[in-house]
């Protein structure tokens, strides 16, 4: 696969050198969420969760993120415009070299510090690898991140961030982390047809976007920012601003759960 990432060199503007569908996509992710034009569909039925903390063992530094991988099945989400169930497959995020941005997806023109995203697979298909490729394959969860208080759970992985300080890293986190955790107090949440926002770029994601930030303490965003984009032989390139720009909406329609 060809080489991806965020400087000038291989950032999001280089990516439709390699990867087409970023140019010639009709779904493409991230976007700017206009709240006055959010089409409201109160008969979506609320989102069901259910993950199990046991399975959140593994973290890898990806070269683009940290990401943790789910091992077995049973954690899983419905409702809400899903047809179907999803078993979640990985979570990872995405952060600024700053709190003035970080997040992928902008609401009234406004960014977080970081966003989270909670990647799901449509079970109807045999495996995730065959359901990233499928229109109706995916469904991500995506919570925006702000500066406050410390977050309990998340801490689980910053403990574990010194031990995958590079590209190709990987470590058992010392405990297991419950998803369920990261989800904010109130479920209200805006969806859109997408897709993946790093390469491939498969147009197969149902967005979930939570309208609750949730906090992360100052230390914790940090922690994020010292890891590395590259090897550990390369010369240290701190994993900041991995973030994709929004792209145009077009015909779309980004809809709700309930009124603004």
């Amino acid at each position: 696969m060809a080489s991806w990432g965020y400087d000038e060199s291989n950032g999001p503007h280089k990516w439709g050198e390699s990867f087409p569908i970023c140019k010639d996509g009709v779904r493409q992710s991230p976007v700017e969420i206009t709240t006055s034009k959010v089409e409201v569909k109160p008969e979506f039925k609320p989102l069901e969760f259910k993950y199990v903390p046991d399975n959140t063992k593994d973290i890898e530094n990806t070269g683009s993120s940290w990401k943790v991988n789910i091992n077995g099945t049973g954690s899983s989400l419905s409702g809400g415009p899903l047809k179907e169930k999803h078993e979640l497959w990985q979570y990872h995020a995405h952060w600024g070299s700053d709190n003035s941005k970080g997040s992928e997806h902008r609401v009234d023109g406004n960014m977080y510090a970081a966003e989270l995203h909670l990647v799901h697979w449509n079970t109807k298909y045999a495996s995730p690898e065959e359901a990233a490729e499928k229109e109706d394959g995916l469904a991500v969860l995506g919570m925006f991140i702000e500066v406050g208080t410390k977050h309990e759970e998340f801490n689980k992985i910053v403990e574990a961030l010194d031990r995958i300080k590079y590209k190709g890293d990987q470590t058992v986190l010392a405990s297991p982390v419950d998803p369920t955790k990261f989800l904010p107090e109130s479920k209200d949440f805006w969806t859109y047809e997408g897709s993946l926002t790093t390469p491939p770029l498969y147009e197969s994601v149902t967005w979930l976007v939570f309208r609750q930030p949730i906090q992360f303490s100052e230390e914790q965003i940090n922690a994020m920012r010292k890891i590395a984009f590259c090897c550990k032989d390369d010369k240290h390139h701190a994993m900041v601003n991995n973030f994709r720009p929004p792209v145009p909406l077009g015909s779309r329609v980004v809809q709700g759960n309930a009124t603004q």
